[in-house]
């Protein structure tokens, strides 16, 4: 039963949420991962950034205590996400402090200039940022990734000669009279 994407759930289970804020829009999605194992994100609307930092904190605090202490798998109570849209830009201050607090739930803020705020496009928000649905891996065939590589003449000719690779003095004199002599050709443009 992999579902692989957040799609809207029944609003019975976020009527605790409707009426301690009745002021903001809340709606709940949820990503199966197998039967009775799920991923949560509540999407919540606000309208501005002011209503967003006196909420925040209590909006978290009351999914913790109303939603998440009543799931009874482990995977689903440590995958529950709270998405906070709102249509205005907010500061970077406040947007860090809320996606870095990791208290009771994982915590996203989506602002800037949002315009469509429909219950598709936020469900495609939570996929694409929470599931990466938006990422795409081009395949290649096997002779495309393995390719020859090419080589510099200067190259070619150190692979194909018999350099000695011993630590005795004269093996390191032949390595560098070799370089030397591969510079000199490079300064004289001979190669």
């Amino acid at each position: 039963m992999m579902q692989n994407e957040f799609i809207l759930g029944a609003g019975e289970d976020i009527e605790f949420l409707k009426t301690a804020f009745p002021e903001v829009e809340f709606n709940l999605y949820r990503a199966m991962v197998k039967e009775n194992v799920f991923m949560s994100a509540f999407s919540c609307r606000i309208e501005n950034e002011e209503i967003l930092e006196q909420l925040w904190s209590r909006i978290n605090s009351l999914i913790g205590a109303e939603y998440q202490t009543q799931l009874l798998d482990e995977f689903s109570s440590w995958n529950i996400y709270l998405a906070f849209f709102i249509p205005k830009q907010v500061s970077n201050v406040l947007k860090y402090n809320i996606e870095n607090d990791t208290f009771f739930v994982r915590k996203i803020v989506f602002d800037s200039n949002l315009e469509d705020l429909e219950k598709e496009v936020i469900a495609k928000n939570l996929n694409s940022h929470i599931l990466g649905k938006d990422i795409s891996i081009e395949s290649q065939s096997i002779q495309e990734v393995i390719s020859v590589p090419e080589y510099s003449s200067i190259t070619k000719r150190l692979l194909s000669t018999k350099l000695p690779l011993g630590r005795t003095g004269n093996d390191k004199k032949l390595r560098q009279a070799w370089l030397d002599k591969a510079i000199l050709e490079v300064d004289n443009d001979e190669i």
